[in-house]
Order: structure tokens, then C-alpha cells, then sequence
């Protein structure tokens, strides 16, 4: 009788486990490491192990020692900005100070709706009924502060390769490190205009004004014979719908120095932000107005993903064109998704 009563419980037991819910992930804090996880209607509280490597960890002396008596070593804290802001290579179209650690990879998508929101475009959906400028990346982690990417963007068949070197990492306190983030970002781009391989280089200033909450980001750019869409025979020229107004003709060997300022604000924690960036183009080509971008920025669940929906008036998408400004001053709808494979 105990035998038979002992292979029920034990059958019971098998066909429950069989049935058992999956765990589901209810919310993840980047900043505290903490998984909340619901398992069979229960909610749990994990600690989520945090991978170090050499930049995080100081080099100046502690007074404690080990058993060994070697100098123990402390964790460095960085100052950071709203979780959006710590995963993408840009904001919009002006690059961030984000780099991937050794080994990571990561995917960018651009996409630029060609018409503008206007009553003109009212019959195509405000101009979502449009072709689009799309861009697509790749990025990788030499090491965990050099990091490459290749870019390709559809609009004059841009291709650009690139790298970006960490050099300063802001402090989360002030007085033990750095008051700033400095990156140098640089590379080459060529497209079906130039038909040469143009150099380009930004350093990347940033500032966490709030931490969490709010960060800043200032570029200087000098591009390379940056003019691009003020040629009437150029292969891409054709299927603009925003040609120069003013009829400039295209000067292979006009440079660009612009200076790309932007910033990110957290409104839902972990969930959106907003974001807005400017360019003024103080030398060389310039397009009809300087360029400008709006928007939203939303955190996937496990921040892994960020989708950004903006509005523009630069169709541009490279590091190395978008400093130019915009054909006009009209509103066009765009978003990139940004996506952290490791």
C-alpha cells in the first residue's frame, strides 16, 4: 500500500512539473542589478552577477590589503545618463560615447522617410506612404574601449567604416576621476558623388547632468569634401525631392566643421526618454538650414533594444554627412532601432 500511495505522489509530482509555468521577468534595474522574476504566481528578487574588466577597476592604492599583502584594488563608478542614451551609437544622427565591450557586437537600423508632414502628403500618411533612406551597421569591441563599426546607407550609396577610442570616462563623483566622457570617433567614407574615400573625425565630449536621468553630448565635426546633394548629375540626384532651392552647384573638395550638440531626458524611468539635437554648420558646405532632430527613445525590457522615433530635417545618416544641415527646414519622419546582440 505505501509503494502504491508513494507512485502516485511521485507521478503527481512528475505531471506538475511538467505543467509548470516558465519563469517571467517582470522588471530588470540596470543601475541596482535587480531581476524581479514571477515563477508559478510568485514574485522573487534576484541579484544579477556583474562582469568586471580592467576599466573598471582603479589603479590608485587602498589602504586595506589582502592576505597576500597586495593592494586591494576598488571598483571605479562612472557617472551615467538615462539607460537609452548608454546603448546606441548615436542619438540620432550625432554619435554617442557608448562602446561595446571586448567581443560584443551590435545592429543599427536608420530609416528616413523621404516626403514631408505636410498637407501636401496628407493622401500618402504624412509621408510614411514614401520611399526611405534606409542605413544599416555593425558594430564590434575590439577591446572594451576600442571599438569599429561598417555603415551603409542608401541615400548616394554612402559607405563608411569607422572606429571610436575611449580616452576619458566621467566620474560618477566629482574629484575621483574625470568631470567628462572624451571619445575620439574617426574613419572614411565614400559614396556614388565623391567617388573617393573622404576622412572624417569627431571627438565626443559628454557630461551626465543628471545622473539617470539627463546627459549631454557635444561633437565637433570636420568632414572631408562633405557636399553632397547640390549636384544636378549626380547619380542620386534624380530621385531627391528636396533638390538645393537655391541652386548651388556641387564643389568636389568643400569641406565641413560643424559643432553637434544633443541631449537625453528620462521621463519613465527605464521605459522612454526624450532627446533633441542640433547642428550648426560653422565652415565650409552647408546645405539650406542647419540640421536638427526630435523625438522619443524607448527601452526594450531587458535593455537590450532601443527603438528611436524622430523628426528631421537631415536625411543624412553617416557620421561623416549628416553635419551638413538639411535641404529645408521641413519636418520628416525617421527611427532607428538599435539592437545589442552581445
Amino acid at each position: 500500500m505505501r509503494r502504491f500511495i508513494a507512485l502516485i505522489l511521485i507521478s503527481l509530482l512528475i505531471s506538475t512539473s511538467c505543467f509548470a509555468q516558465e519563469p517571467k521577468i517582470l522588471q530588470y534595474d540596470k543601475e541596482t542589478k535587480k531581476l524581479k522574476v514571477e515563477i508559478e504566481g510568485k514574485e522573487y528578487n534576484l541579484d544579477v552577477p556583474e562582469n568586471e574588466t580592467q576599466e573598471d577597476l582603479i589603479t590608485n592604492e587602498d589602504e586595506s590589503t589582502d592576505l597576500q599583502g597586495g593592494v586591494k584594488k576598488k571598483r571605479k563608478r562612472y557617472a551615467k545618463g538615462p539607460p537609452s542614451a548608454e546603448l546606441g551609437a548615436r542619438v540620432y544622427n550625432i554619435p554617442t560615447d557608448n562602446l561595446l565591450r571586448k567581443k560584443g557586437l551590435r545592429f543599427d537600423f536608420t530609416h528616413r522617410f523621404s516626403s514631408p508632414i505636410s498637407e501636401e502628403t496628407a493622401n500618402d500618411v504624412y509621408g510614411l506612404d514614401t520611399f526611405a533612406y534606409t542605413g544599416i551597421g555593425l558594430y564590434y569591441g575590439i577591446t572594451d574601449f576600442l571599438e569599429a563599426h561598417a555603415f551603409r546607407s542608401s541615400l548616394t550609396d554612402a559607405s563608411e567604416v569607422g572606429i571610436k577610442l575611449r580616452l576619458l570616462q566621467e566620474a560618477k563623483k566629482l574629484g575621483e576621476g574625470s568631470p567628462i566622457g572624451l571619445t575620439l570617433s574617426g574613419g572614411f567614407q565614400n559614396d556614388n558623388i565623391q567617388d573617393d574615400f573622404d576622412f572624417f573625425i569627431q571627438p565626443i565630449i559628454t557630461k551626465v547632468i543628471i545622473p539617470g536621468w539627463a546627459k549631454f553630448y557635444i561633437a565637433p565635426t570636420w568632414s572631408d569634401q562633405s557636399s553632397t546633394i547640390g549636384s544636378p548629375s549626380s547619380l542620386s540626384a534624380s530621385f531627391f525631392s528636396f533638390l538645393d532651392p537655391k541652386g548651388r552647384r556641387f564643389s568636389k573638395g568643400q569641406s565641413t566643421f560643424a559643432l553637434p550638440i544633443g541631449g537625453v531626458l528620462q521621463i519613465i524611468p527605464n521605459k522612454l526618454s526624450l532627446f533633441g539635437e542640433y547642428t550648426p554648420v560653422l565652415a565650409g558646405y552647408k546645405e539650406v538650414e542647419n540640421g536638427w532632430a526630435f523625438g522619443l527613445q524607448i527601452l526594450s525590457r531587458l535593455e537590450t533594444h532601443v527603438w528611436t522615433l524622430g523628426i528631421s530635417n537631415v536625411p543624412y545618416s553617416t557620421f561623416g554627412q549628416f553635419v551638413v544641415g538639411g535641404p529645408s527646414n521641413d519636418f520628416f519622419l525617421g527611427f532607428n532601432i538599435t539592437a545589442k546582440i552581445k
